[in-house]
């Protein structure tokens, strides 16, 4: 008890450690992703700066040493200075050849005018002269200009090599002018590399990605160039090397940060696993918190800011000096999202385990609720796509009206145009539609009110056609429905109350009669003869209340369905005529005649021989004890290719005045007045053997004219 007191006591102290190292891992690993180039040894000197400035001292080496090697200050390359001169004289000579004056004076000559030949002439010799000295003025102005170009190049060039040359050692080897460019004095030998140089190149190299080793391929050139361990001054090189190193040593200590961190989080889920963590109160709420909200809306949320997560994970700054309150704030951020997405991941875990949490948190989710919604909206899709329609009609009514009053103030005619007649078919056609349904829907609420108050006589007006009409023709039925079942009711109540006093009509007249005859026995001054008689009264009404009982209890027990049924194939032609023949003597004491006709000796079905001779007696008995004296009494078997079909037609010796339904009810007799002896359980008994048999029986009355049918079928 006391180690899980300290356990729980410990557990949100040992999450909270758990999340800040799983925040400060992520936020580490990240950080060592993205500058993962910097923890290769000499990481500086494989870096595009370096080689881009390893590249540009090779380029100045290069300008400096063989472009510029016959440089004299204050004067121009001869190339230039020929393409140049090569420019003036064409520009000369463009200018003799286009002066318009030589035409002219040729034209003065022609036409003996020496006037006017002086005059241009004398113009000419200005004009020529004039553009002859701005073009020599200009020639002299582009060299002038060229040569300070070149002096500046060659001075912007010869500088920064000098910059450079205290971060890079250098010897070229010019074969074309066999020769060589240094700033070092010598060729440095592999040794004097290994001992002075942190990084040699040599070039041209087998390096594709260096230009400079096409320049100087096609230059004849071939050098070393290399980093001396201590520059000679100032050098950039060297300080971004050593920047490049303080990375990664940092970058080292985060590697070790990583694993420590990664060290507590495995003891942290050690000591609290996610089973034990789920109980933790804090988390506890938490979750069911979180669980307030649908499900898919989590999902949506868990990956949304999931993504953000990874994406903040990935651009924050984090590892920089000095500590200050950044550093914490953004651990705290990171730390709450990290909370968030592991209380997500635990909850996950817990679906996973136990299938039947998802099931319950998935049916109360927005898109499991609308997908019901839809499905029971798209049960009835006849009503489903009016009231789509009516939605869609209401919204382009809306946006009709929209659109006209913006055509209105625009002036856009054909629109306005547009809108009002849509306007109008909403109004003339829509609009009066939807009125009439929901007047129709009034009037079946109303009618429904109407109803559970019980108000059975209530009729609802309906409309041609529609689910609402089919709707109120259902309530209109309904009502009709409750008011027969409240008639059955009431007949079924009055048929138990007859029933009740049936049964204690029946039980109470033999009982009594054997109560008096044995009261009547107990006297002493009785004669043999008067005790016989008694005690044969007694005798016969013991047989007459054990008959009522046993067809109470075979009624009881038949209707219950607690009866075992042995089916086999009879002959019920031979079973008819045994029963008639168990009855012969109480027929030839009748003054009925029997007529009993077959259609085929032997006439087969699947029934229980036992139960079916059962309802042959109780309709040869009812036969004897209600029919009219001295008529015949019918019977006649035929079969069909499904069914056995047995008659009995017989002339009532009592006036049947109700249904015949009614004598299929216990304790119905067609002697009302009850001065037969029958049980009133007969037919019933009957009726529920044949049914039970999968047949029927039926009776039909036609005046007193009594006909009972039953049907057998033939094959089970």
């Amino acid at each position: 008890m006391d180690t899980k007191s300290k356990n729980r006591r410990f557990a949100v102290p040992v999450l909270i450690l758990m999340l800040v190292s799983f925040s400060l891992s992520l936020l580490t690993m990240a950080d060592l992703y993205h500058k993962r180039e910097y923890l290769r040894v000499n990481n500086y000197f494989q870096s595009a700066e370096f080689q881009s400035e390893l590249q540009t001292f090779a380029e100045l080496v290069k300008v400096v040493h063989v472009d510029y090697a016959d440089y004299t200050p204050g004067k121009l390359d001869e190339e230039t200075a020929n393409q140049l001169k090569k420019e003036h004289e064409e520009n000369l000579r463009s200018i003799k050849e286009n002066n318009r004056l030589e035409d002219m004076i040729e034209a003065a000559k022609n036409e003996g005018d020496t006037k006017e030949v002086a005059r241009l002439t004398e113009e000419h010799s200005r004009s020529l002269h004039k553009e002859i000295s701005q073009e020599i003025s200009r020639y002299e102005d582009h060299i002038n200009q060229k040569i300070a170009e070149r002096d500046a190049d060659y001075k912007e060039r010869k500088n920064s090599l000098l910059l450079r040359s205290g971060s890079f050692v250098y010897y070229v080897n010019d074969r074309k002018n066999d020769t060589f460019y240094s700033n070092l004095g010598y060729e440095p030998s592999d040794t004097v590399l290994q001992k002075h140089a942190r990084f040699v190149e040599r070039i041209p190299n087998t390096n594709g990605e260096f230009y400079i080793n096409r320049t100087y391929q096609l230059n004849e050139l071939s050098g070393i160039f290399y980093v001396p361990h201590a520059p000679n001054g100032y050098s950039q090189i060297h300080a971004d090397a050593l920047y490049y190193d303080s990375i990664r040593e940092r970058l080292l200590a985060e590697s070790i940060l990583l694993a420590v961190s990664l060290l507590i989080i495995g003891l942290c889920y050690w000591y609290l696993p996610v089973s034990r963590a789920v109980e933790v109160p804090l988390v506890a709420k938490s979750m069911a918190l979180f669980r307030l909200i649908p499900l898919d809306i989590r999902m949506v949320l868990v990956f949304v800011l999931g993504i953000t997560y990874l994406i903040m994970i990935a651009n924050l700054r984090f590892f920089f000096l000095p500590l200050d309150g950044e550093h914490f704030f953004t651990l705290a951020f990171v730390s709450l999202f990290t909370a968030y997405l592991l209380l997500q991941f635990m909850e996950a875990w817990l679906m996973y385990n136990q299938p039947e949490r998802f099931t319950q948190q998935w049916q109360k989710s927005i898109w499991a609720r609308q997908r019901v919604l839809l499905q029971e909206s798209y049960t009835n899709r006849g009503m489903f796509f009016k009231v789509s329609t009516l939605f869609i009609l209401t919204v382009l009514f809306g946006m009709s009206a929209g659109f006209g009053f913006v055509a209105l103030i625009e002036g856009h005619g054909g629109l306005l145009i547009l809108s009002f007649l849509y306007g109008v078919f909403y109004m003339v056609v829509v609009f009066p539609y939807a009125l009439r349904r929901l007047g129709l829907m009034n009037r079946i609420m109303k009618g429904a009110s109407e109803m559970a108050n019980g108000n059975m006589n209530v009729t609802i007006q309906k409309v041609k056609k529609g689910k609402l009409s089919d709707l109120a023709h259902s309530l209109n039925n309904i009502t009709k429905g409750l008011k027969n079942a409240v008639e059955e009711q009431m007949k079924s109540e009055r048929m138990k109350s007859e029933l009740i006093t049936n049964v204690s009509h029946d039980l109470k007249t033999p009982l009594t009669s054997i109560i008096n005859y044995v009261t009547l026995l107990k006297q002493e001054n009785l004669t043999p003869e008067e005790r016989k008689d008694y005690i044969d009264v007694l005798d016969r009404k013991s047989d007459r209340l054990r008959v009522l009982i046993d067809d109470l209890f075979d009624a009881a027990k038949i209707s219950s369905g607690a009866v075992e049924l042995n089916i086999e194939q009879v002959n019920v032609a031979s079973l008819l005529n045994q029963s008639i023949a168990e009855f012969s003597d109480k027929i030839e004491q009748s003054t009925l005649s029997f007529r009993v006709t077959t259609e085929q000796p032997k006439i087969v079905a699947p029934l229980d021989g036992k139960k079916t001779w059962r309802v042959f007696e109780n309709l040869i008995g009812n036969a004897l004890k209600y029919s009219m004296p001295n008529t015949r009494v019918l019977i006649h078997l035929a079969e069909t290719q499904d069914e056995v079909i047995l008659t009995f037609k017989n002339v009532s010796a009592y006036e049947i005045d109700f249904d015949a339904q009614e004598l299929f009810e216990r304790f119905k007799r067609a002697d009302q007045s009850r001065h037969t002896e029958g049980s009133g359980l007969g037919l019933a008994i009957a009726k529920s053997i044949v049914e039970l048999q999968g047949g029927r029986l039926s009776i039909d009355i036609d005046g007193d004219y009594f006909k009972v049918m039953v049907v057998f079928r033939k094959h089970a």
